[in-house]
């Protein structure tokens, strides 16, 4: 699609032919709830972002929602479908603020939609979805809290093991992903 005709397609959808807004999905359900609304003849779009996650002790890149929990839906007439929504299966409600419905620009959707992997702001957030073997780390709780020590072993989908210094000895310790912070 050429830039011409999103702008063109942007600026529609600002002057009140067609609206986006914002859909909450129930809990990991936002690919169900996409494929519903698209199946009533309601365009959704739910930006997707590549990361690197740990599954089985192996590092495998996985597509998951930029913006877990939220959809964005594109409607002419709003209180036609609002209830035609709500009752969508995998939507849990229309994000409102007050009493009126989240609405966001057209163009922003279309940014957040032609997002890859290739920018810079989505290579800094992969970088650190998940941490390296190498990388220096700060531990946050525990007995060893305000340490400093080194990731020598990822230990499946959310520990890892550590190498620190402790009483002039270097000390092998399994923490949480949660517990440690680059």
């Amino acid at each position: 699609m050429s830039g011409r005709l999103k702008r063109r397609e942007c600026e529609m959808s600002e002057q009140g032919l067609e609206r986006w807004y914002v859909v909450q999905a129930k809990p990991r359900q936002e690919l169900r709830a996409q494929a519903n609304l698209e199946n009533q003849g309601i365009e959704a779009a739910l930006p997707m972002i590549t990361l690197e996650r740990i599954r089985r002790g192996k590092r495998t890149k996985v597509r998951e929602p930029l913006f877990p929990g939220y959809i964005f839906v594109k409607l002419s007439n709003y209180a036609d479908k609002f209830y035609k929504i709500r009752s969508t299966f995998g939507v849990s409600k229309v994000l409102q603020f007050g009493t009126s419905p989240a609405q966001i620009s057209g163009e922003l959707v279309q940014n957040l939609l032609a997002l890859d992997g290739d920018s810079p702001e989505i290579k800094e957030l992969q970088r650190h979805a998940v941490p390296q073997v190498g990388d220096k780390v700060h531990i946050l709780e525990g007995p060893f809290k305000g340490l400093i020590a080194e990731i020598i072993k990822l230990d499946g989908e959310s520990r890892c093991i550590v190498l620190l210094d402790f009483l002039h000895k270097q000390v092998r310790a399994g923490f949480d992903l949660t517990e440690v912070q680059r």
